[in-house]
């Protein structure tokens, strides 16, 4: 029989996390709960030559389960952005001051802030005074508000470096990531830095560090930093996780994460049941990108080129993401969707020609990236709040691009969010034949989901809230149209409260989706009463 942590007696009772230790009573739990916390973890780091550090699960993990939780190490504003407050990173709005518009700024180091409060945060305080001592005044004025200001390029590897005093502990951790920095050093953007990072640090601000170190803690930022937004777009900023930092890249990964509170703490959520054993995995960029396109930006921000199952797959798990139709086979009979599609004859090497299934036509890769970067400028352009361009677009190119081509699949995905949602396009006033659309769309959107992004993804479940408020409203307008019977409406609502059930699960942890999940099963609630249908 295992063994108490406390006391060494025999145990049967495990610890509800991690499962790995044992205690022989509750209140043994408790005691040791103040150092347990610390290590209490359904997973482990392991290392190899290849990966590096990475997460491996020590027990099975069951799927919407809270694999970890934990607060950056370190945070700031982007490379480059408009302003942004140094404190809380927020958008900055100017106020008029001396009858010219301008932002607040901060009485010591003149940095763009918020207001007093923020000016006198402690995440501002230490650099604020450095600044300040040496004599250090921000010159960002307000000109152009999104204008992207270069000068706030210094302030999060400032905070890294000023950790090595304040917190060591903290700084080692940081240090010891991975950085890539002999890949970054000769970029055009690492020349900039040389110039005007090192300067700040070493001959403004007199820190003593040397450039190499400087350069290193700028690397890591750009290897290891997670995009972090508020819900409601009005925050954004990077900021570094050192435990999540270590998780492989996969195109299909079994976890998601997202940011909780008004420190944003990580959260990181299983999507999939994962067993004993399994590796833990997150994906560094985004879903709905071709195996090129999401292979080029891997490498372009993160320096590693995936192999993992989806990018080896030249179908992308039978998706076809990437593909287009066959311009030789795409000129003779029969119907679109059943035309042979051009596939990569490597999908890992970039250069590798394009062929056809059928007749063995090729292409160069470069044609490849050529077309899809010009159909994507085109697709970029469009009005966001015009469905009939989106529409357009996707008839327009139907010969050439399939149904589940990622720029088509991304067409959809806009069409999706307008239909229902923007104003002119809310369902009660889109016609059967759009909400007709809609409910199409959706189900179209699901199938790629259950392939590329599998489990419990915010992207399945941002569809299956879309796809229930279609499906409610047809039956609504079914029903009352006489169209069904009681029971025939019954039995749709019922269908659609298994699909609500299943979005609730995916996303009642996303504390910004609380109104909108209470809105949805409101409004079937509602719909119930007023056709005096019950669902028992």
């Amino acid at each position: 029989m295992p063994a108490c942590e406390v006391c060494q007696q025999p145990a049967n009772q495990t610890c509800g996390g991690c499962k790995s230790v044992f205690y022989c009573s509750r209140n043994h739990q408790k005691t040791a709960w103040r150092e347990h916390k610390f290590q209490c973890r359904p997973f482990e780091i392991q290392f190899s030559n290849t990966a590096g550090r990475y997460l491996v699960a020590t027990r099975d993990i069951k799927q919407g389960e809270i694999i970890l939780r934990e607060k950056a190490a370190v945070s700031g504003p982007r490379t480059a952005c408009t302003a942004h407050c140094l404190s809380c990173n927020k958008k900055l709005e100017p106020m008029n001051v001396d009858e010219t518009l301008d932002y607040y700024k901060c009485s010591a180091c003149n940095w763009p802030m918020c207001g007093l409060k923020c000016e006198k945060s402690s995440v501002h305080k230490e650099e604020c005074m450095l600044m300040s001592s040496n004599n250090y005044k921000s010159t960002i004025t307000y000109k152009n508000p999104e204008k992207a200001e270069a000068a706030y390029c210094v302030i999060a590897p400032l905070r890294t470096l000023l950790l090595k005093t304040s917190n060591p502990e903290q700084y080692n951790s940081l240090i010891s990531l991975e950085s890539h920095v002999e890949k970054r050093i000769n970029t055009q953007l690492y020349s900039i830095l040389k110039n005007n990072l090192v300067t700040f640090i070493v001959q403004v601000l007199k820190l003593p560090f040397d450039e190499d170190t400087i350069l290193k803690v700028a690397s890591i930022l750009d290897t290891n930093s997670f995009d972090v937004r508020s819900p409601d777009g009005v925050r954004r900023f990077r900021a570094i996780y050192t435990t999540a930092a270590m998780m492989n890249h996969n195109c299909t990964p079994n976890t998601r994460h997202i940011y909780l509170g008004d420190d944003y703490t990580l959260a990181l959520i299983a999507t999939v049941p994962i067993s004993k054993g399994e590796t833990l995995t997150a994906t560094y960029t985004q879903v709905l990108l071709s195996t090129l396109d999401r292979r080029k930006h891997l490498y372009t921000t993160k320096y590693f080129h995936c192999d993992c199952d989806r990018c080896k797959d030249e179908t992308e798990f039978d998706t076809y993401l990437g593909s287009i139709y066959c311009s030789l086979c795409a000129r003779g009979a029969g119907a679109v969707e059943k035309k042979p599609m051009m596939v990569s004859t490597d999908p890992l090497n970039e250069t590798a020609p394009w062929k056809c299934g059928s007749c063995g036509h090729c292409v160069e890769s470069r044609q490849m990236f050529w077309g899809n970067n010009a159909l994507k400028q085109d697709l970029n352009k469009m009005n966001k709040k015009r469905p009939e361009d989106y529409e357009t677009f996707i008839k327009t190119y139907s010969h050439t691009l399939h149904q589940k081509n990622h720029l088509v699949v991304q067409a959809k995905l806009a069409l999706m969010q307008i239909y229902g949602s923007y104003e002119g396009y809310s369902l009660s006033e889109l016609s059967d034949e759009l909400l007709e659309r809609k409910v199409e769309i959706c189900h179209e959107l699901l199938e790629i989901a259950d392939k590329l992004e599998p489990g419990w993804s915010k992207f399945r479940g941002s569809i299956l809230l879309e796809l229930q408020g279609a499906m409610v409203m047809q039956t609504k307008r079914d029903f009352e149209a006489d169209k069904i019977t009681k029971s025939g409406a019954q039995e749709q609502l019922m269908e659609s409260m298994v699909l609500l059930q299943e979005a609730v699960n995916i996303l009642k942890i996303e504390p910004h989706m609380k109104e909108a999940l209470e809105e949805k099963v409101q409004e079937l609630s509602t719909l119930m009463e007023t056709t005096s249908i019950e669902v028992s």
